[in-house]
């Protein structure tokens, strides 16, 4: 249906009582618990709601609203990080979204990633035509963020630092380190850049393998002097881990305990 059409008085007058807190993504159970009603009718007041073009179905049992000042049911999701947040929180904004959030790159991002507590099928949802990319992650890595108000709604973003850390425990969430690499670049260049924020995080990560990533991108790319270098070296475990898990491994750098593409061990293997 491409032209709204009337829903009586009473049906837009609850509709309204239902939209007056500005909420993003509306729920039978929001329904209901707003106008003191059944789940039955509520699932009714949707779907006549939906059939007259006042809201648009994302998925099963979630709906955006049409602005009531609309001519058309056509509709256009302006504040995905809101849409993500109400369908798929606990959680924040991560990966490439907070990357360009923070300004680290100038690249067109087409997706919103949405690191969530939930335990989730499907991973690279599309609502309302907009494409999301969903982590599920544990609790313990719900930390190093920053508030972020969209109008009078609030969800949260990874900070700048908690952001590269994010990057560089699950390097596949943007395509691989090299990719990384130029985002860090940035960030170590920006007011954001903060050391020992990073090695603070990257302990509460509980995964060594970040600071073996860390060493060696310190290494390699920004000359760290050995002081900086013994900080990750003495958090490293002792078995291998893949520095890049996006491209084949073949190459060892004993120092960091790393396998590594050829390109890398070039890389190092120049620095030495």
């Amino acid at each position: 249906m491409s032209e709204l059409s009337g829903i009586g008085k009473s049906y837009r007058n609850k509709l309204s009582r239902v939209l007056e807190n500005n909420y993003s993504v509306i729920t039978a159970k929001l329904v209901s618990e707003t106008l003191a009603i059944s789940a039955q009718e509520s699932g009714r007041l949707l779907s006549r709601w939906n059939k007259s073009g006042w809201i648009k179905r994302i998925k099963r049992g979630a709906y955006i609203p049409i602005p009531l000042e609309s001519t058309t049911s056509k509709v256009i999701i302006e504040e995905p990080f809101l849409v993500v947040n109400s369908l798929y929180g606990p959680g924040y904004i991560a990966g490439f979204s907070a990357v360009k959030w923070w300004d680290f790159s100038e690249q067109i991002i087409e997706s919103v990633t949405y690191f969530t507590l939930k335990k989730v099928k499907n991973r690279n949802p599309i609502h309302g035509g907009i494409k999301f990319k969903l982590k599920t992650i544990s609790e313990h890595k719900l930390f190093g963020l920053k508030r972020l108000w969209i109008g009078s709604k609030k969800i949260r973003i990874s900070d700048p630092s908690k952001t590269m850390i994010d990057l560089l425990d699950d390097p596949k969430i943007v395509g691989g380190i090299t990719i990384i690499t130029d985002f860090f670049s940035e960030y170590m260049n920006s007011e954001h850049y903060n050391f020992e924020l990073l090695i603070q995080y990257a302990h509460q990560m509980k995964n060594k393998t970040i600071f073996k990533r860390l060493g060696l991108i310190y290494e390699t790319m920004f000359n760290a002097n050995e002081e900086v270098l013994s900080i990750f070296l003495k958090n490293i475990s002792s078995g291998f881990s893949e520095f890049d898990p996006t491209v084949p491994s073949r190459y060892n750098i004993t120092k960091w305990k790393l396998k590594t593409s050829e390109f890398w061990k070039r890389k190092y293997d120049r620095k030495k």
